[in-house]
């Protein structure tokens, strides 16, 4: 990943993802993928990003709009040995589409140089959270965060990807929004939830979703990404993660496990 700093992450005009639930004439997900799939590509920048996945940075101009993203074109599946490959970024963001997180910046699939990989827009105006935690930053509402911090927890579950870099999860220094970036090894086919690994609340909306959404939805949308071991696991996972709701909210009432979004 670049370096992350408060105030411009990865700076120049940017159709920023901190624009989302605040600000003037703000983009749909709609849009933004749209930009991202077809907007001209003024220059790449193949070496700014650092990382195992090899990524570009793509400048995208269309009009008056200007963008920079994130371009990933490693394509190390599973079973291979150290899989990493961009159609797992691919599957977290339609996860959290599906789910309605929109927890991961806008992503979508395109052929650069020849190359196919996937495009995520840029976030602007955040800082990282083991920056927030040397700044000691807190936002108004405290309970805000935090319940926000379970969802992502939950999030990292179905996906099965450990924080094992804090620097992956950026928060608006604007309205205090989290995005979770960085899923090119995610999905491993691992049939637990992630050890210690808390999730204590979620929305309605989110439980609501996981219970009512049918495994032939999931694999409607993923099974393009993943292969059967990898959506299996998840819906496991799934399933997992939905009898740990119930029994908090047996245990503690609703009240104590569901907030409203």
């Amino acid at each position: 990943m670049a370096n992350k700093t408060w105030g411009i992450f990865w700076g120049v005009l940017i159709l920023a993802c901190s624009g989302w639930g605040g600000g003037e004439e703000q983009a749909t997900a709609a849009a933004r993928e749209e930009m991202l799939r077809t907007a001209p590509i003024i220059t790449i920048a193949k070496q700014e990003s650092r990382g195992r996945t090899s990524a570009w940075i793509v400048y995208l101009n269309e009009g008056e709009k200007a963008a920079r993203a994130i371009f990933k074109y490693v394509n190390r599946p599973r079973p291979k040995n150290l899989p990493s490959s961009y159609r797992y970024e691919l599957a977290a963001y339609e996860l959290s589409a599906l789910l309605g997180l929109e927890l991961v910046p806008p992503t979508v699939e395109r052929t650069i140089e020849g190359r196919p990989g996937s495009l995520q827009s840029y976030c602007e105006n955040v800082m990282s959270e083991p920056s927030r935690r040397r700044k000691k930053l807190v936002p108004p509402d405290l309970s805000l965060l935090q319940n926000a911090f379970s969802e992502m927890s939950l999030f990292e579950n179905l996906t099965n990807t450990p924080r094992e870099d804090a620097s992956d999860i950026l928060i608006s220094t604007q309205n205090w929004r989290l995005w979770r970036v960085d899923f090119s090894e995610s999905f491993a086919p691992d049939r637990a939830l992630l050890p210690d690994s808390l999730f204590p609340r979620c929305s309605r909306k989110l439980y609501q979703r996981l219970r009512e959404t049918p495994d032939t939805e999931f694999e409607r949308r993923l099974a393009a990404y993943l292969n059967k071991d990898e959506l299996d696991s998840l819906l496991h996972r799934k399933r997992l993660a939905l009898d740990t709701l119930e029994r908090l909210i047996r245990e503690k009432g609703e009240a104590a496990v569901l907030f409203e979004s």
